[in-house]
């Protein structure tokens, strides 16, 4: 999973009255980032290029990004759900020790192959944490406002 930041520098206007809670805010910041160029891009379990979008399915990986890096960072097990329509994926990360098994499950006609990959869970950690540093990077050229705001100003 990755983010790739706009390419032009100008800050998307808006007009949205920003969301308290987290959720909505990353829905909010998802929309704005939607009307650039930013891409985000997911591959594995057999498919190179996932049919994600920005405005839903990078929302709904961020709004879970939190509690799964947490969970990971504890070697427990964590999810990420990709729960929109024509995605409608599951990715299961369980780590045992410093490996991670990571088991692909969906509820289409898509069949993934291979349903399991494996990596190290320094590697697993590593590219969730880029996913939420190039989600703040994507922010800070888009949206410099919302990025300011926590926890995206940590990340």
């Amino acid at each position: 999973m990755t983010v790739s930041p706009p390419t032009s520098g100008a800050p998307v206007t808006h007009d949205l009255d920003l969301a308290e809670d987290y959720e909505s805010l990353v829905m909010d910041a998802c929309e704005l980032l939607a009307e650039t160029d930013c891409r985000f891009h997911v591959s594995g379990f057999g498919q190179d290029a996932w049919p994600v979008d920005i405005s839903y399915d990078l929302s709904s990986v961020i709004e879970q990004l939190p509690q799964a890096r947490t969970a990971l960072g504890r070697k427990e097990r964590a999810l990420i759900d990709f729960y929109g329509q024509g995605v409608e994926r599951v990715i299961s990360f369980h780590p045992v020790g410093e490996q991670v098994t990571m088991t692909c499950t969906t509820r289409t006609d898509w069949i993934p192959d291979p349903a399991t990959e494996t990596a190290s869970l320094p590697d697993v950690e590593d590219m969730l944490a880029a996913l939420a540093h190039d989600f703040r990077r994507a922010l800070d050229r888009a949206c410099p406002d919302i990025a300011a705001r926590e926890p995206f100003a940590q990340w």
